[in-house]
């Protein structure tokens, strides 16, 4: 059986390990309220100078990226204490958490492994001491709770105080709980006892030193190394990140996810019983979607599959620590179908968490946009889920909404994982889901978009860049092409005018350089050389790239120039290039003149391309300028041949030049000439 359409279920796949709620009152804050100090023992009162600093690392801290560094010497004498009095007078039985987190290393000398840092409690035991002495010592000594971790050089590792053995007023091997030492001191309270007025003592101290390592280690010559101090007070939960916490900001990378490139997004649809086909999509808008022009469509329908849920989920967040999360945003657009005028939810967002460490999904979280603000019918809506409210396993309201820093608090080493049907391992696991479905009828019978998520998180590897991936979804791109045009050369004001087309019509304008080259047509001689943006308005399809053609009257052939186009915005190219043919419209005019009988000239006139029944003359050139002999029409082959009146002595030169004058202008011949000798 699959996972019903209700969110009163954790979701497809889930286990039924539930953990313990967080508290709503969780805190995360630095090391303010606490301070480092140490002396020569507990008894002498000598204090010294603290060998204390905050240290980035060493290597991934539970929390952040630095922890507290304590540095012991060769002195046995020596014991170093961080400590904070902000709980001092708190009742013991009012403590309801107390964790910390270690690493500890040997840096001089012999011997083994270094006993980690330890816990103590500052008691007066009865509550009756106006000046709160201390009546008794509470020890926490990781070394007497290998159950929890055998403690290990050089790595981390988390200690559960409230849950471990405690020795009360020295090293006996865990002979009590704190809860039991609780019950049987119903009115001891955490006390601050210093050894002179002029030195604080807060209750709670993370010691190293002092002989008090446990087992025979008395912790020299080590590095020993706290982080991640979280204190409980009547379930108000307070998480203290010791150390700096400085990140690098790594940027965001943009990715389109459309149906050619999925960027490790899939699609899946299921209901109570089977597996369906998505019928999810990447379409233009609605309006003016967030990023991009286009969205992620989810359909739902009342009557075909009604428990249908569908998913858009991802496996690349998937071992990610919710404490490594730093920004979640995505944009929701929905509608009724015609008809259907419930108001509908937006699309919802899961996380799959793993909360123990042991393989499976513990916790379901889910961000629904109305438990976290006034939902809005047909617009476009932004929501930021690292900072909103969650419910844990079902939709509780927002009255049993939790922060995910509340969760964290709760569950420090909680992460994100895959989350699936093992009886269908090729179905999508990933445990961050987008969902739309199971919340009834408001999510049922509409339209329902998602566009522009933003998922951001710290690196694995130590903490310390954020780094961040914009999803912008998009119907695959429409294309653009140019075409070919041709134009007359003309005199004057010839253009070519090359249309750019898209493929289909879009939301949003779409733009694309463009620049002229040479062909067998020269710039500056042919046409004007050209650069620029072609615009296509959103809804429209079309557009032109224009270039002046420059005109002559030069009989030649037919010239070409490209257009190429590049750079686009909203849209691929598909055919980029585009030819330009400038088309001659040119008459190219020869004369040819040859000696006649009786000492007359034979003037021979033909044009290329034949100029038909054009107007032609013919002049003689003379020394005070030309003389026109003849005027006539050429025939229709754009051709004549005439002997001329005129008859010339012996020795005469004769020069002509002979025009023609057709629609596109007047076209004149070169010179010819003749001599008559004899």
């Amino acid at each position: 059986m699959l996972a019903a359409g209700s969110l009163i279920l954790a979701g497809l796949g889930a286990s039924g390990a539930v953990a313990a709620a967080p508290s709503t009152a969780s805190v995360v804050t630095g090391h303010s309220a606490w301070y480092p100090q140490a002396y020569e023992n507990f008894t002498s009162g000598t204090y010294l100078t603290p060998q204390q600093q905050d240290v980035a690392g060493p290597q991934r801290a539970p929390y952040g990226t630095s922890s507290h560094k304590i540095t012991i010497g060769e002195s046995t004498a020596q014991t170093e204490l961080y400590r904070t009095n902000a709980y001092d007078g708190v009742k013991v039985s009012d403590l309801t958490r107390l964790e910390y987190s270690t690493l500890t290393r040997r840096v001089a000398g012999t011997g083994g492994d270094r006993q980690p840092a330890y816990l103590r409690l500052s008691v007066d035991a009865d509550g009756t001491d106006d000046a709160h002495a201390i009546d008794q010592t509470l020890y926490f000594f990781p070394a007497n709770n290998s159950d929890q971790n055998p403690a290990a050089n050089g790595v981390w590792q988390s200690w559960d105080v409230s849950g471990g053995e405690i020795d009360v007023d020295g090293d006996n091997g865990g002979t009590t709980t704190l809860a039991d030492y609780a019950d049987s001191h119903a009115d001891a309270v955490l006390v601050n006892a210093p050894f002179d007025e002029s030195h604080d003592a807060g209750a709670i101290s993370l010691i190293t030193g002092g002989q008090m390592g446990g087992d025979g280690d008395s912790q020299t010559n080590g590095e020993y190394f706290v982080d991640r101090v979280i204190v409980g007070q009547n379930d108000q939960d307070t998480l203290f990140d010791f150390g700096g916490n400085d990140e690098t900001n790594g940027g965001t990378t943009n990715e389109i996810v459309d149906p050619a490139n999925d960027q490790r997004w899939k699609h899946q649809a299921y209901g109570d019983v089977d597996y369906y086909d998505s019928t999810q999509e990447f379409v233009d808008g609605p309006e003016t979607s967030p990023a991009g022009g286009g969205s992620l469509k989810f359909t739902l329908d009342s009557v075909e599959k009604a428990d249908r849920v569908e998913l858009f989920r991802t496996t690349q967040y998937d071992d990610t620590l919710l404490r490594d999360l730093r920004t979640m945003e995505f944009n929701t657009f929905q509608k009724g179908d015609t008809g259907n005028a419930t108001p509908q939810q937006p699309a919802y967002l899961r996380l799959s968490v793993d909360n123990d460490g042991v393989a499976g999904t513990d916790d379901t979280l889910f961000y629904f946009p109305a438990n976290n603000g006034a939902v809005e019918q047909s617009t476009w809506q932004d929501w930021n889920a690292a900072t909103g409210l969650w419910n844990v396993g079902s939709d509780t309201g927002a009255a049993g909404a939790v922060s995910l820093e509340d969760y964290v608090v709760a569950n420090p080493d909680a992460m994100i994982v895959e989350n699936g049907d093992a009886g269908f391992p090729d179905e999508p696991k990933g445990g961050v889901a987008f969902m739309v479905g199971a919340a009834g009828e408001n999510q049922m019978n509409g339209e329902f978009f998602l566009d522009d998520i933003t998922i951001g998180r710290v690196d694995a590897a130590n903490g310390a860049t954020d780094a961040s991936k914009q999803f912008d979804l998009e119907p695959t791109a429409p294309t653009l092409a140019i075409g070919n045009a041709s134009v007359s050369e003309g005199n004057s004001g010839a253009t070519l005018t090359l249309p750019v087309t898209l493929s289909r019509e879009v939301t949003r304008a779409v733009t694309v350089d463009y620049a002229t080259s040479n062909g067998t047509a020269r710039s500056g001689s042919d046409y004007r050389t050209k650069a620029g943006i072609v615009t296509i308005p959103a809804g429209s399809t079309s557009g032109v790239v224009t270039v002046v053609v420059l005109s002559d009257k030069v009989r030649e052939a037919n010239e070409t120039l490209r257009v190429t186009l590049s750079s686009p915005s909203n849209a691929t190219v598909g055919d980029g290039s585009g030819s330009g043919t400038i088309v001659n419209d040119d008459t190219k005019v020869a004369l040819n003149i040859t000696k006649a009988t009786r000492h007359r000239v034979r003037a021979a006139v033909v044009t290329a391309s034949g100029a038909s029944g054009a107007p032609v003359k013919v002049y003689r050139v003379t020394r005070s300028g030309s003389v026109r002999v003849l005027s006539s029409r050429l025939n229709a082959s754009g051709r004549t041949s005439v002997v001329l009146g005129r008859h010339y002595r012996r020795g005469a030169n004769v020069t002509m030049f002979a025009t023609v004058s057709t629609a596109n202008g007047l076209y004149t011949s070169p010179r010819d000439r003749v001599t008559f000798r004899r």
